[in-house]
């Protein structure tokens, strides 16, 4: 009988998969005098389990340094992650997925402005990712590069007017636009800083929460929403974004008392 109903949900929802609450975990994570305690569902893609640390001496620039990977703008030292698949009620073909939502949790490190300042680190994250993409080894430079050759190359005389138009036109399609402003979120009760990864030609998006930590380090969480089938995103869409609140409303950074015996050396 459960799997009957479970099967006509399924096709009422259109999907199945995406995080599962009844299957959560409790994470704990010591962030030298803080404790970080959140709850997420087991993933539902089969992968290799890997070891977990506990222990996070956040404001160590060497255990930064030693630690930390770096992908595109983002340094960063990885926590935990978890991905959770949406899939047809059916799947009659392995590429039939519909897409997926991707969850990690991180700690980045910056020196340059005082994290605290909520404001300061609105802007930074926000700006970080348009200096990235516009740097020498950046896609918007890598476009403009490639259509000055070929304006140059083209027998007609294009104005520079007429050039800077194309460019835009071209980074807005295949480029990276600048992301909207960084925004204030309050989750219980506590203000993460909030922005969106987003692009003008695609479904997919990437959304971040930001907590200052420390003068320079702060955790950060990132949700990657990726569109396999563009045509059945809206099935799931709404559970993807109901279940990143979830998630985030699990969320808690507590301060650990002095006569409290570490859980981990």
């Amino acid at each position: 009988m459960r799997t009957i109903f479970k099967l006509i949900k399924a096709y009422w929802r259109g999907f199945i998969g995406g995080p599962d609450f009844s299957l959560n975990t409790d994470h704990c994570f010591i962030l030298e005098d803080k404790q970080l305690t959140l709850k997420v569902p087991s993933s539902n893609i089969v992968t290799g389990q890997s070891s977990k640390k506990v222990n996070f001496p956040h404001t160590s620039t060497r255990w930064f340094t030693k630690k930390a990977e770096t992908e595109r703008q983002h340094c960063y030292v990885h926590m935990m992650d978890e991905n959770w698949m949406y899939v047809p009620p059916i799947a009659l073909f392995p590429s039939s997925e519909y897409g997926l939502l991707g969850f990690e949790l991180r700690i980045k490190q910056v020196r340059d402005i005082n994290v605290l300042d909520k404001a300061a680190l609105s802007h930074y994250v926000t700006l970080a990712y348009d200096d990235y993409h516009n740097s020498p080894d950046g896609i918007n430079t890598e476009i403009r590069q490639r259509k000055e050759q070929e304006f140059s190359k083209s027998a007609y005389s294009w104005t520079r007017e007429e050039i800077e138009t194309e460019i835009t036109m071209a980074i807005e399609l295949n480029g990276r636009i600048p992301l909207a402003p960084a925004i204030i979120k309050k989750i219980n009760q506590t203000d993460w800083v909030f922005y969106r990864e987003i692009r003008n030609n695609r479904l997919s998006f990437i959304d971040y929460y930001c907590l200052p930590l420390s003068e320079h380090s702060f955790l950060e969480v990132e949700f990657r929403h990726r569109v396999d089938r563009s045509n059945k995103h809206k099935k799931w869409e709404k559970s993807a974004l109901k279940s990143q609140e979830k998630i985030m409303a699990s969320i808690y950074l507590d301060d650990i008392a002095f006569t409290q015996d570490p859980l981990i050396k």
